[in-house]
């Protein structure tokens, strides 16, 4: 199906959501149902679907995921690289700070391959250490839904210090140097700076830095924390692409083989919103802010991309 059978679709739905949204003041949100009835009623089991491949995404189609925080977006970002990273034969290990209870980090566990080793470091239960109240994790309820989700315990390393205590030649000698090194931890600018230089220490030439929360307005620190680190950096990092909430960061020879695979995704090239130059670079951002001045229309489109992601790229373009 094509960009128009597409629009009749998206044209249909936007006469429903009138009806919808006056129903909805008297009978709660029926949005969610009408979305998923008109794509399923209007031309929707007509063309190719887009092809989902992958034990990552897999995964974060289920609808028993660990609480927790991973957009659609941002999991096929991930993916992609990934993918990019053992097609070249670049291997190494998966890192993330703030791990709470693994949504996250399991996705990136399924992305590696059966040699590759992960290192999941949080404070856990030590709450008062938690400055900003930015993430509760559970160390049980995370090895219990690693067990779940079929990551075994020998493949990855648990470490319950705050992140600050943690030093690169800890991740090197146990996993090896990282490639990819999800930040996700605390939200105050001081931790967000140590944070990335841990990472930046940490992963190999080809690694990825995905820092989570960047230009979030509820979380300011995390964007002075990142321009605070990028000014005192002492390799060639650099952004390459902004997901749903993350900022994606790789040595700067590395910028092309990533916006290429990124490139290369049939669903990526559905959630394209611009490209930006930032920090000298042009780089392709993949999440366009909800705006209260939207029209009907616009924000059906909004609402199916984030919430029924699999609704919105059932068809090729």
């Amino acid at each position: 199906m094509g960009l128009d059978a597409r629009e009749q679709i998206f044209a249909a739905a936007t006469r429903t959501i009138a009806v919808a949204q006056i129903l909805s003041r008297s009978y709660g949100s029926v949005i969610p149902i009408l979305y998923a009835n008109v794509l399923n009623r209007v031309g929707c089991r007509q063309g190719r679907a887009v092809t989902v491949q992958g034990d990552l995404i897999r995964y974060v189609r289920r609808k028993d995921l660990p609480q927790g925080w991973l957009a659609r977006t941002d999991a096929e970002i991930l993916q992609a690289v990934m993918d990019a990273q053992l097609a070249a034969g670049l291997t190494g290990s998966a890192v993330e700070i703030g791990v709470h209870h693994g949504r996250s980090m399991i996705a990136i566990c399924l992305g590696l391959a059966d040699n590759e080793k992960a290192y999941a470091i949080d404070i856990f239960d030590q709450q008062h250490l938690n400055k900003d109240g930015s993430g509760r994790g559970n160390r049980d309820i995370f090895e219990k839904n690693l067990a779940k989700f079929g990551v075994a315990p020998g493949a990855i390393v648990i470490d319950p210090r705050p992140s600050d205590q943690v030093k690169p030649q800890d991740i090197l000698e146990a996993v090896g140097p990282a490639r990819i090194f999800s930040v996700d931890g605390g939200h105050w600018t001081s931790i967000v700076q140590s944070d990335l230089r841990l990472a930046e220490a940490s992963i190999a030439p080809h690694g990825v830095i995905a820092l989570d929360d960047f230009h979030r307005l509820e979380w300011p620190e995390v964007s002075a924390g990142y321009f605070a680190w990028f000014g005192e950096r002492t390799k060639p990092v650099v952004p390459f692409a902004m997901g749903y909430n993350k900022l994606y960061l790789c040595q700067q020879q590395q910028v092309a083989f990533y916006q290429q695979a990124l490139a290369a995704s049939r669903y990526l090239k559905l959630y394209l919103a611009k490209e930006v130059t930032f920090q000298d670079l042009k780089m392709p951002v993949y999440h366009r802010m909800l705006s209260p001045d939207m029209d009907i229309r616009t924000r059906l489109f909004h609402y199916l991309k984030v919430f029924h992601p699999d609704y919105y790229t059932r068809h090729d373009t």
